[in-house]
């Protein structure tokens, strides 16, 4: 069965991880997005892969993506009342994993 991954990425580790993908013959679709809790950029990843597949593309995404701690902005500390940290740890990729029955690329 193959797998759909919708990946969601840091926007500066976008293209590093766009250019990582097709240099290993991978195909994707790439869209500009933005986050939901600090409403910063990023990018949304959607491809379809083979199942022998999947783990090279998590592990190209270990590899080139990172982490960075990143203070909240004072309006969202504003609205989060019993919010504590002033820091967060943004960026690095969310990867949602699903079966598909088969690709089909017309």
């Amino acid at each position: 069965m193959s797998k759909l991954l919708v990946v969601f990425v840091h926007h500066d580790d976008a293209t590093p991880v766009a250019e990582a993908l097709r240099a290993e013959g991978h195909r994707f679709t790439h869209l500009p997005s933005v986050g939901g809790f600090l409403g910063t950029e990023n990018a949304t990843i959607v491809m379809g892969v083979e199942d022998e597949d999947e783990r090279r593309v998590m592990d190209l995404l270990e590899r080139v993506c990172h982490g960075r701690e990143v203070e909240v902005p004072l309006v969202l500390l504003d609205r989060l009342r019993d919010w504590k940290a002033e820091t967060v740890v943004h960026g690095g990729a969310t990867v949602l994993v699903a079966d598909l029955a088969r690709i089909v690329r017309i």
